[in-house]
């Protein structure tokens, strides 16, 4: 089991105030569920997230789109804030490029937006071929 941290301000979030219920728990299935991994870039089909939640990812993906990319195509999920709000050292940042260092569309994703916390924690992002 891993643990994950959720800001308790999310719930005053003028963001996550106008999810509806659905989403909202949308919002923290994606932050929280066992495929998500250090970097908040992960694979999970649609069949996974409808036996999850009971409803597909069709009907809550529009207001989400500000946190929570979809690539269909890829089967990928992207929870934009994840790497930000989760990363407090090192150990985790190397967990994090680990996480998706096999896999180039992610890597480009992880690393282009998050740049400068990995330089912050003296991750060298040149080695990866991007």
């Amino acid at each position: 089991m891993t643990f994950r941290k959720i800001d308790t301000c999310l719930w005053r979030d003028p963001w996550f105030e106008c999810l509806n219920p659905n989403e909202k728990l949308a919002f923290i299935y994606f932050w929280s569920n066992d495929y998500c991994n250090p970097a908040g870039i992960y694979e999970i089909s649609e069949k996974r997230i409808l036996f999850d939640l009971g409803y597909g990812i069709e009907t809550v993906f529009e207001p989400l789109k500000k946190k929570v990319e979809w690539y269909p195509e890829q089967s990928t999920v992207w929870v934009k804030n994840f790497f930000k709000h989760q990363c407090q050292n090192d150990k985790f940042a190397k967990g994090a490029i680990n996480a998706v260092k096999g896999d180039k569309f992610k890597l480009q994703i992880f690393i282009k937006h998050n740049l400068k916390l990995l330089e912050s924690y003296k991750i060298d992002t040149n080695g990866y071929g991007i």
